[in-house]
This record gives C-alpha cells, structure tokens and sequence, in this order.
C-alpha cells in the first residue's frame, strides 16, 4: 500500500513538473515572436505636425525617459530632412509619453568635436567594436517646452561587419539605431 502512494506521488510531481516546463516553453516562445510595438502613425504625424514619414525601426534609449523608442525619418523629395524619435507606445497604451526628440541633418564633425568621445570610442575599441564619431545635429527635445540638443552621430561596426549607427549628447543621453536604422541614416 505504501508503495503506490509513493509511485502515485511521484506521478503526479511528474505530471505537474511537465506541465510547468511545457508552460515556461510557451511563454518563452510567445515573448521571443511577439509582433513588433509600432506607434501609431497618426498619433505621430499629429504630434510633430510632420506629414511625409517613414518608419526606420526601434530605437533604444540610454539616460532617455523612456527607453523603448521607435524612429521615423522626416522625407521631403526622397531625402531625409530629419529623425523624429519617440515612444513606441505613441497611441497604443494610453499613458505613453509625449515627449519625442527630433534630430535634424548634420554636418561632418570636426576633429575636436570627435575628441570629446574618445573614451567611448576606446570602450567600444575594447569590445572589437571600430567606433568613429561622423556628424554633428542640431536636435530638439520637445515636451510641454523645446529644449535644444546636440547629437553626435556615431557610426560602429563589429567583426562580423555588421554596421549600425547611434546619437549620443555630451550628457550621455544615446540613441541607439542597431542595424535595422543605419542604411537609412548612413549618409543624414
């Protein structure tokens, strides 16, 4: 008798070890396939008063509100007038910010301007990740009020040559493209 309560036992923690494992691949695969979060693009365009966008891909944001960010290319005659940067909730959740950063076409930096990152680069250096700052854009940060900006485009590529671009500030505030974003801003 004892011993088909113990076989019994381990049955059922068999049965209940099996289930939470089955359980634990789904939820690993629904969170690895989840479709991709887009703002809404009339959410955006009524928001930046910009009409002509396209969409780049995510954006990831460092020293940033909110760090789940999408971007948008600002096109006027198939040329990139400027980046609009902003939650990738926009108009799907209810409490998404605001608040979006706008990034306009630059121009080469100069080399005390690429000095001033000469840390990270040597960080990304140590990574075997070839950094090099590349442009210089004005930018604006828009909320309840305009805050100009200054981002520096940083263009890094790793041993595997992927390439990919990020902006970053001064102040450490990073927009980072990865490489869905670069072919559309290699040459802004």
């Amino acid at each position: 008798m004892m011993k088909r309560i113990i076989i019994g036992g381990l049955v059922v923690l068999l049965v209940i070890a099996t289930f939470l494992q089955v359980r634990e691949i789904i939820r690993a695969y629904t969170i690895a396939y989840q479709e991709e979060i887009v703002p809404e693009e009339t959410r955006v365009k009524s928001l930046t008063g910009e009409e002509s966008l396209e969409g780049i891909g995510r954006v990831t944001g460092e020293n940033t509100l909110v760090e789940s960010l999408y971007g948008y290319r600002n096109v006027v005659d198939q040329e990139t007038k400027s980046v609009i940067v902003v939650d990738r909730n926009l108009g799907v959740q209810p409490k998404a910010s605001d608040a979006y950063y706008e990034i306009e076409s630059g121009r080469e930096a100069t080399e005390e301007e690429a000095a001033k990152f000469d840390d990270l680069v040597e960080e990304l250096d140590t990574q075997q990740l070839f950094a090099q700052v590349i442009s210089t854009h004005e930018a604006r940060y828009v909320t309840n009020r305009e805050e100009p900006l200054t981002f520096y485009k940083v263009f890094v590529r790793d041993v595997d040559t992927n390439e990919y671009v990020f902006f970053i500030t001064e102040d450490g505030i990073k927009l980072d493209f990865h490489r869905i974003g670069f072919q559309p801003l290699r040459y802004f």
